[in-house]
């Protein structure tokens, strides 16, 4: 096709026309929109703010942190109708314009944390502590700032101002507790993990955390018992009595920790890998006793319980297997564990070991 300069020059012309109107109706659009953003928006009437504040607090229990943020502000925003308000019905029950504020600023100022906005969230507590400077939820907040910003020692001296005026506070406990596990201050952190589980015997719901304050405590107790244990693997002397019976304690309370825990939260994924972990160590301690001590039956029932746990724990099959092939004579039992073993991993092996089970139990029956 012949090249034709005309069209060429025409295509340019009508490219720049284009691009001209879009500028003008972007500069157009973008005027619009600013003159709207700068008219001063009506507030909310006043007779709303305990709706919004209703609203806000079932949202944010559900972790729906942007609606409930956008409702505790439309509260704030009715608030600035008036200085003080009395007897604002929320629930049920009668608050002041001054603990609405509060509650409302607090929660904002939670959110901002959770979403990582660690400055605003300063900003928003600031709000907060000029109602009530010495409120258990503003130096509880405080203390998780210091925490997130690598301040220990400050995030510490908060949490324990909340425990001076509110020794039964469940998640100051839990947090000393998190402080003190970090600096491997592991005595100080099991009192305080304990603390947390007596004062929250019912595994109330906090919202800004993922479980209870009792299943939590729990987890992190049992971990904080395990690093205990571990301790005495690096004794630089033999075992005494004190010793085992010390090892013994901690490996017994790590599991029914665990098992509490998983109890009360089954669906908690961490509660369950560190059960099946600890519980793997045990059985493997019963099977390494002495020839004339060891307890097969005993390890046969924690891995039992592991596979109840977890049903695809394959290495748990696998050793109830031979349990019951090599060391307990029970061939039936063992083919039955083997072709569960097959149906989870079917490697050839397992495969050799069904049919030769298979084989011997026929061979047993036509002996009978």
């Amino acid at each position: 096709m012949p090249f034709n300069a005309k069209s060429l020059v025409s295509l340019r012309s009508w490219l720049f026309y284009a691009e001209v109107v879009a500028v003008i109706g972007f500069v157009t659009l973008a005027f619009f929109y600013i003159q709207r953003g700068t008219a001063e928006p009506e507030s909310p009437p006043l007779s709303q703010v305990g709706a919004f504040i209703e609203k806000a607090d079932a949202l944010f229990k559900k972790h729906d942190l942007v609606d409930a943020a956008l409702y505790y502000w439309q509260a704030l925003r009715a608030l600035e109708t008036e200085d003080e308000v009395q007897g604002i019905s929320i629930n049920g029950s009668s608050q002041t314009s001054a603990e609405v504020r509060l509650h409302a600023n607090l929660r904002i100022a939670e959110i901002y944390l959770q979403s990582n906005w660690l400055r605003d969230s300063q900003a928003r507590l600031e709000y907060a502590a000029r109602i009530q400077p010495e409120h258990a939820g503003v130096r509880l907040l405080r203390g998780k700032l210091f925490r997130d910003e690598g301040l220990l020692a400050e995030a510490t001296a908060e949490f324990l101002a909340v425990l001076k005026n509110a020794p039964d506070d469940a998640e100051a406990h839990y947090l000393l507790g998190v402080l003190y596990q970090g600096s491997k201050q592991f005595e100080q952190a099991s009192k305080h993990y304990a603390k947390a589980i007596e004062n929250d015997p019912e595994f109330l719901n906090i919202p800004s955390e993922k479980a209870p304050i009792g299943i939590l405590a729990r987890l992190q107790l049992s971990r904080t018992y395990t690093k205990m244990l571990q301790g005495y693997q690096f004794l630089d002397r033999e075992f005494t009595e004190e010793d085992l019976a010390a090892v013994t304690r901690l490996e017994s309370e790590s599991i029914r920790l665990l098992e509490q825990a998983h109890e009360n939260m089954p669906e908690m994924n961490e509660v369950v890998d560190d059960l099946v972990r600890l519980l793997f160590a045990r059985a493997s301690a019963l099977e390494r006793e002495d020839v004339e001590t060891r307890q097969y039956g005993d390890a046969l029932q924690v891995y039992e319980r592991i596979v109840e746990l977890d049903p695809e724990e394959v290495r748990a099959w696998e050793r109830m297997g031979e349990i019951y092939m090599s060391f307990l004579g029970d061939k039936e039992a063992a083919l039955k564990v083997y072709r569960k073993v097959y149906e989870i991993e079917p490697h050839p092996t397992v495969l050799a070991n069904v049919k030769s089970l298979e084989e011997d139990i026929a061979a047993e029956k036509l002996e009978e």
